[in-house]
């Protein structure tokens, strides 16, 4: 986290700098962008016809290290009014199922902290090269495909990174040095 997003971006790649983005990404029209940011439309490419052009807005101030961009063959389905789950195809209806209470767990914690800020809640889950339970980026948490057991004994992943919205993403240590 310290300092990869300014490989991806120019930006001051530190946790106290805090910003709002838009972002444009083309991909091959066969995959799927997708951002730590609402999605604001798709076209096709001016340039390419090939490709489209997805747009992306994140209006909440947020520190370098949670912008995330993933581009992928990856399929979605609906788990709730303002959550969709995020995968390849042959893991999507597991996840749906194993995520299928992340709106009572976003209600809840609502309860405790206030309003969720970030509009959307949408999970993706990656390959199983990915080495954490779970990643909270804004509007997109990414999450490991060993937590789908297929009894949801381990969606509580999804709870924990649901508390970083409010912890860590609104929240923000002010140096590297004040993670703990």
């Amino acid at each position: 986290q310290a300092i990869h997003c300014r490989s991806m971006v120019p930006c001051q790649d530190t946790p106290s700098l805090k910003f709002t983005y838009d972002a444009k990404v083309s991909v091959p029209k066969s995959l799927v962008a997708l951002m730590s940011a609402l999605c604001d439309g798709s076209e096709p490419d001016p340039t390419n016809g090939e490709f489209t052009v997805h747009k992306f807005k994140q209006p909440v101030q947020i520190p370098s290290y949670l912008i995330a961009l993933v581009v992928g063959a990856l399929k979605s389905r609906e788990i709730g009014p303002r959550t969709k789950v995020w995968s390849e195809k042959e893991f999507v209806e597991q996840a749906a199922s194993e995520f299928s209470e992340t709106e009572t767990m976003l209600t809840t914690a609502e309860e405790l902290v206030g309003p969720y800020v970030w509009g959307r809640y949408d999970l993706l889950v990656l390959p199983p090269s990915f080495p954490y339970g779970g990643m909270e980026n804004p509007c997109l948490t990414f999450v490991t495909p060993t937590v789908l057991a297929g009894d949801k004994s381990l969606a509580g992943v999804v709870a924990h990174e649901i508390s970083h919205s409010w912890t860590g993403n609104l929240v923000t240590n002010k140096t590297w040095e004040h993670f703990w």
